[in-house]
This record gives structure tokens, sequence and C-alpha cells, in this order.
């Protein structure tokens, strides 16, 4: 099974498959919503990383309204990455 050839919601079932696994019919109280946090956290994430940090292209992006984005983020504490190093275009004399 090639996972670049299965469909996002395919991925995720083989994956929570696995975790499922793992818990070994274990329960877990609430989750339910720790799995969609944790889900809204990696998408937030991602659109941060691809916007270098800035909330408003990320939500743009996502299609969703920038201060439900911040909001959004700040509940599930995701924070922008730190600013990547751009060389110095300074000319020296």
């Amino acid at each position: 099974m090639d996972p670049l050839k299965l469909s996002l919601e395919e991925l995720l079932y083989v994956r929570l498959g696995h975790f499922f696994d793992q818990l070994n019919g274990q329960a877990v109280p609430g989750i339910y919503q720790v799995l969609l946090e944790q889900v809204d956290r990696a998408v937030l994430r991602q659109a941060l990383e691809r916007f270098d940090g800035q909330v408003g292209a990320a939500a743009k992006f996502l299609g969703v309204d920038r201060n439900t984005f911040a909001r959004k983020a700040k509940r599930l504490r995701v924070k922008a990455p730190r600013a990547r190093a751009r060389p110095s275009h300074r000319v020296e004399s």
C-alpha cells in the first residue's frame, strides 16, 4: 500500500486503525474530541507553516475567517512557526 496514492480519508482511516490497535481495547475518555482537536491542530500548523506564520494568509487559504482561525489557534495552543532566516540583501559599501 503506497500512502501517496491513498486519499486523505483513507490515509487517516489506516493510521487511526493502527492507533486504535495500540490502545488494545482500552477506553480513553473523550477520545473523539481529542482526535478532532489533533486534526484541527495539524491543519492549522500546516497552514501557518506554508504562509510563514501569517494568520490572515493561512486563514484565507483554508477558507475561514481570520478571527476564527486566530481564536481556534489560541484555544488549541498552535503558535506561528519562527520566521525563517532570510538572506540579507543589503549592499555593503
